[in-house]
């Protein structure tokens, strides 16, 4: 049985003028394949490593890979370093795009630099688009790019609102409100949520409440979704968060992918990561990997069997791509 270490870290994020320490986490075997790249995970809205970064760090840290994951300002082990203000009371958390893309290139650059080889990064639906947008600064900017992508449940964000009961009414309420007003976390097909941040169907709210409850309860943090509110901007902004947009004017080179999608996820639609695979630029294999039976994250828990065929999907690419 391989012997896992844990470590804590903190890495600097420049927003702007200011430069902020965040707190990261590197779940790591005792001896290393040094023939891998280092790993890192990260996830979108609420994810981190206080919820499926955890699973994944230590999954794929079992497999040899040094990984690196963090939980996005504004969340649970980050949540006091920026991104949340009171509002009498309410504790209101401003979830950014903008904000993640700028620490996910931050902590790559800290990952290359710790273990010296840039890193693969694999990321989690909503994470999908701020690492699309890090993937493609890092071509724009002709700086070094990562060493493999795996965006899984990528969704475009505006695709993501037909699943609300009433998206157009419910964008024309959220976008007459001051960008400082809370509005709730979810909307889940109500007249109380209908102005909420992110759709989510009851049933999907049931499941996550139980398992991502059950990883935050394990990693002592404020259990999920680690927010009671969130601004109006943050739904302004991500609307408009589109890189998949800006693919087609940047010539610069872009790393190989791996982009995973579930069939049966009836949240973020197998037919976002089909159009993404046609539009990316980089070398993507002849398809983008659909597994049958996969929902969204139902089955991210150790042991699983999608969850473990996911994982040897991902492995078996990087390894191949680093044979």
């Amino acid at each position: 049985m391989t012997q896992l270490i844990e470590e804590e870290f903190t890495f600097p994020v420049t927003y702007g003028n200011t430069t902020l320490q965040l707190r990261g986490f590197v779940f790591r075997p005792a001896e290393a394949d040094k023939s891998l790249p280092p790993f890192i995970f990260n996830s979108g809205f609420t994810g981190g490593v206080a919820m499926y970064g955890q699973l994944f760090g230590r999954t794929m840290a079992a497999r040899g890979y040094n990984a690196v994951t963090y939980d996005v300002s504004g969340f649970f082990s980050n949540r006091d370093v920026r991104n949340t203000s009171k509002a009498g009371d309410v504790t209101v958390t401003n979830v950014s795009l903008e904000d993640q893309t700028i620490e996910l290139l931050a902590l790559i650059e800290w990952t290359r630099q710790r273990f010296g080889a840039a890193p693969a990064v694999a990321s989690w639906a909503m994470g999908a688009v701020a690492s699309l947008a890090a993937v493609s600064e890092l071509a724009r900017s002709d700086r070094e790019q990562i060493a493999y992508y795996v965006p899984m449940s990528y969704t475009r964000l505006s695709a993501l609102q037909n699943l609300r009961a009433d998206a157009v009414g419910a964008h024309l309420a959220i976008s007459a409100l001051a960008d400082d007003a809370a509005i709730p976390p979810f909307d889940t097909g109500t007249a109380a949520t209908q102005t909420g941040f992110y759709p989510l169907d009851p049933a999907t709210q049931d499941y996550t409440d139980v398992q991502l409850g059950k990883y935050t309860e394990v990693g002592k943090v404020d259990r999920w979704p680690g927010c009671s509110h969130v601004t109006a901007l943050s739904y302004k902004s991500y609307v408009t968060f589109d890189p998949e947009s800006d693919l087609a004017g940047i010539a610069s080179d872009f790393p190989p992918a791996l982009i995973i999608h579930g069939i049966a996820n009836s949240l973020h639609m197998p037919s976002e990561s089909v159009r993404l695979h046609q539009v990316y630029p980089g070398l993507k294999g002849d398809a983008p990997v659909l597994i049958d039976d996969m929902k969204h994250g139902q089955q991210l828990e150790d042991g699983n069997p999608i969850f473990e065929t996911l994982i040897g999907k991902i492995d078996e690419a990087i390894r191949a791509a680093h044979g």
